[in-house]
This record gives structure tokens, sequence and C-alpha cells, in this order.
């Protein structure tokens, strides 16, 4: 099975912003969602739970959001498949129907913080890159002597 992306950087440079969320539900549906009229408006501010923290609902159900930055040096990239695969095992096209920079991030009656995994993932390129970045020698010795005093520091 092959997957082709459909577009370019020139279609890139071009393709509209999305506002775009993140809900904690599946939705069995692919069409229009008039999302400005039905949900948007009921989006508040609480600031109970702090600075950026939304609340709105869906389907009865309470929703605490917050705006999430795409983390810097990538592009949030929205795909739609062209044709539905016949099987597994079909090749796949999508084709780029929109860009994002930030998004809003919903979870079910709880805020949003750093120990939900849609977080971790987003915090792990930015560990990916600690990690991909080569250390020098001196870098490396003072790291050593850095842990040598810690070491000697505590009981």
């Amino acid at each position: 099975m092959s997957i082709t992306l459909d577009f370019n950087g020139k279609n890139l440079a071009k393709s509209k912003t999305l506002d775009l969320h993140y809900l904690p539900a599946k939705i069995d549906g692919d069409g229009e969602a008039n999302v400005e009229q039905y949900f948007n408006n009921y989006t508040r501010e609480a600031t109970d739970y702090g600075s950026g923290v939304f609340t709105n609902a869906l389907r009865g159900y309470p929703l605490m959001g917050q705006r999430l930055k795409v983390p810097e040096g990538f592009k949030g990239l929205v795909l739609q498949e062209t044709e539905k695969p016949l099987s597994e095992s079909s090749d796949r096209q999508l084709r780029l129907t929109g860009v994002f920079e930030e998004f809003t991030y919903w979870n079910y009656d709880k805020v949003p913080s750093n120990g939900d995994a849609y977080r971790q993932a987003l915090i792990m390129s930015d560990v990916a890159q600690a990690l991909a970045q080569p250390i020098n020698e001196q870098d490396l010795e003072a790291e050593i002597a850095r842990n040598k005093e810690n070491t000697k520091t505590s009981p």
C-alpha cells in the first residue's frame, strides 16, 4: 500500500488557514458543519481555571479547552482522502485542504495540561530535536563536571 500526498509548495503557501478544533469525540459524519454558529458562539473563557482556558459543551458533555500553537518549525496540514480505498492494501491519495498554525485542544470536564497524552506528543518534537543535536566535547565535559558536583552535594 502506498500513500500519495497531492500538494506542492505553492499550494501550501496559498492554502486557506483553518480554525481548527481537536475534540475528544468520534463523530460518524463527513460533511459540512456550521461550527461558527453552533459551537464557537457558545465558547466562553473560564477565568476560574486560569487565563487562556475555555469552556463549551458537546452533546451535553462539558468541554475544557485551550489554544495551542503548532510546534516551531512545523506546519499543521489538513489532508482529505480523494477516494475511499477498496481495501486496506489499496493505494491511497490525500490532497491538501487547508493549513493551521494553532488550534483549540479540548478535554472532557478537565483542564488541559501537559499530562494529557496529546500534549505530550506535541512536546516530543522538542525532545526529539534536543536528542538529535550534536554534542561537542566541551559541553560533555561541562555536564560530567556538573553531575560530579551534584553527587558530592547530595546526601
